[in-house]
């Protein structure tokens, strides 16, 4: 016993009705869009199959990636392919679409026929956790591990190129007594404060952590090995601008500790961490019999902005 044939009208409604974006590409071009495609991009039916190219509705970035992916299925080269592309909204906002597609056959002609499934809100979700993961909540610069994460790729781009790396570790001097002093949410403001002046000291290229509680470092990008003094006096600088601006009832000051990779293959990020952290605390010790003579008592009050 045979089934009974599908009717062709139950099949359009299929792909008319379905909650997917359903479409066909020839020749870069679309010649059929279901409702559901055309709703993905903001645009009316009619407005999609207007394009000259579906590339015109492509993230610039993406366009090579989309125009391989269906020079491949047209000469036969792959039947069935699978990827996330960015597409342009009407409004010109971006969204994220799983695609789906293999080769078929239009007008006795090679096509791509294809579904588009609307996955931006689940790829904003992931790059907001990779970004909790990898961010600071307080400061906003990287943490531990984005810090970690980025400079181990430096790195290694450094010693494939032989080239020299400056690794920056510093300290926000005398936290605890700031703590003990005036609490916990003015040690924050000052830990906050030393994050925007770093942030305000260095390029936003520029490696930028909060590596513990209120040790930062810093991974300057190419910039030589003899331009630490300039760096360093840089940050002393933007800090007295701070305490000359801010009427808040500490002093900020950072000490400071260097690192350099000068085309040693050997070295580690955990060695250079090592030595800068050394420098750092030899400034501390030294500076840190001035500290202990009195408590600090801004001269202009305790008023804060």
């Amino acid at each position: 016993m045979t089934e009974d044939p599908i009717p062709l009208e139950t099949y359009r409604i299929l792909v008319e009705e379905s909650l997917v974006g359903v479409y066909m590409i020839q020749d870069e071009r679309l010649v059929y869009a279901n409702r559901r495609f055309a709703q993905l991009f903001g645009y009316s039916r009619a407005e999609m199959m207007q394009f000259p190219s579906i590339l015109d509705v492509i993230e610039e970035a993406d366009r090579e990636m989309v125009r391989g992916a269906i020079r491949q299925r047209l000469s036969g080269e792959v039947g069935a392919v699978e990827y996330t592309v960015r597409g342009i909204r009407k409004n010109k906002g971006l969204l994220f679409l799983d695609i789906r597609s293999v080769r078929a056959s239009h007008d006795g002609r090679p096509a791509v026929i294809g579904t588009a499934v609307d996955i931006t809100a689940s790829k904003q979700q992931e790059d907001a956790l990779r970004s909790l993961a990898l961010i600071d909540e307080l400061t906003g610069l990287y943490n531990r591990r984005g810090f970690v994460t980025l400079a181990e790729r430096q790195l290694a781009i450094a010693r494939r190129k032989h080239q020299s790396l400056i690794l920056i570790a510093a300290d926000v001097d005398g936290l605890k007594e700031i703590n003990d002093s005036h609490g916990h949410a003015v040690g924050d403001q000052a830990l906050v404060a030393a994050a925007t002046i770093l942030k305000h000291t260095y390029r936003d290229a520029d490696i930028i952590a909060r590596v513990g509680g209120d040790e930062f470092t810093v991974f300057p990008v190419d910039a030589s090995t003899t331009s630490v003094p300039l760096l360093l006096g840089r940050l002393d600088e933007k800090l007295n601008e701070w305490n000359e601006q801010h009427r808040a009832p500490f002093v900020l000051s950072m000490s400071t500790g260097t690192a350099l990779l000068q085309g040693e293959l050997s070295r580690t990020l955990e060695h250079m961490l090592a030595e800068a952290d050394s420098q750092l605390y030899r400034q501390k010790r030294e500076r840190a019999p001035a500290r202990h003579r009195g408590p600090v008592v801004p001269f202009w009050g305790t008023d804060q902005e």
